[in-house]
């Protein structure tokens, strides 16, 4: 049997027999369009084509199949619609889990326009500092930072986050900058405790102050976010809160020392899943054009 893709390919170029106006039309280059056009031929073991001069001609089997495939190549067309809108049309749930960080302040806008892509496809975000296990199908995407992933997970890496100390407008008015010699001794700051007291940006923040520095301890970056938007001190944070929220003053240069590798994982055997595809095609995409470090 012969590949539909060859036959749509040989009635584009029957139209006008010039392969260079057909490689245009079809979206494809000129060598694609000849190769199909001679798989076809190989497949049903005759010439359809027959090349005259700068340009072709139809052999009389090359008529013949032009002849008796009137109408088909737009019935064809109608099918590649039809499968195009059932994609919009997929349905069901996949369950994403991720960070406080990434569910906040990343992934709203992104969900947005995936539910209005694929309105009947629905998303539940669970939101867990701990890894959830993909292979026990506790959750069926996970979009990580972390410097290891298991060999039974199927992980696309999607950039690198970017980390900068901020501060309200309001609080760094008349203070010292990152540049100066009193920036960590005459200044407060927020840092984090307990579930995020051993990530690399904690643990270096907390080598550069004294006790009497710390205006606050809190166990989550929307807790250090919001009080660094309220005026209580300085925090390190990850950049896609400046991305956010403008009014934040970016004190030092986004670093990605204190960052791991993002990933989208998902369990192997998951890939495929045709609404698992798609959730991973599209989220790689987003993500990549925001982590790009």
């Amino acid at each position: 049997m012969y590949n539909w893709d060859d036959l749509k390919v040989f009635l584009e170029v029957s139209k006008t027999l010039n392969l260079s106006y057909a490689a245009r039309q079809l979206d494809i280059d000129q060598t694609t369009v000849y190769r199909r056009i001679l798989r076809l031929e190989r497949k049903i073991g005759k010439k359809l084509l027959k090349r005259v001069g700068q340009g072709y001609i139809l052999t009389p089997w090359g008529e013949a199949m032009v002849e008796n495939s009137k109408g088909l190549d737009e019935q064809i067309n109608k099918i590649d619609m039809l499968l195009d809108e059932n994609l919009s049309d997929m349905f069901g749930t996949i369950n994403i889990t991720t960070t406080n960080v990434i569910a906040n302040v990343v992934l709203p806008p992104l969900l947005k326009k995936f539910h209005e892509i694929y309105p009947r496809l629905k998303i539940e975000i669970i939101v867990a500092e701990e890894f959830f296990d993909i292979y026990k199908r506790e959750a069926d995407v996970a979009i990580r930072s972390t410097d290891v992933v298991e060999p039974h997970e199927h992980a696309v890496k999607v950039g690198k986050g970017t980390w900068a100390l901020y501060a309200s407008k309001e609080y760094i008015k008349g203070r010292p900058r990152f540049n100066s010699s009193e920036f960590f001794s005459k200044n407060s700051f927020i840092l984090g405790s307990e579930k995020i007291a051993n990530i690399k940006s904690t643990k270096w923040l907390k080598t550069k102050l004294e006790d009497t520095n710390i205006s606050l301890k809190a166990n989550s970056m929307e807790i250090i976010y919001a009080s660094v938007k309220a005026g209580l001190g300085i925090g390190l944070l990850p950049c896609v809160y400046k991305a956010m929220d403008k009014s934040l003053v970016e004190l030092s240069n986004p670093d990605s020392k204190f960052s791991s590798p993002i990933w989208l994982i998902t369990q192997k055997e998951l890939t495929h899943s045709e609404k698992i595809k798609i959730c991973l095609e599209y989220f790689q995409k987003e993500l990549k054009d925001i982590f790009r470090f």
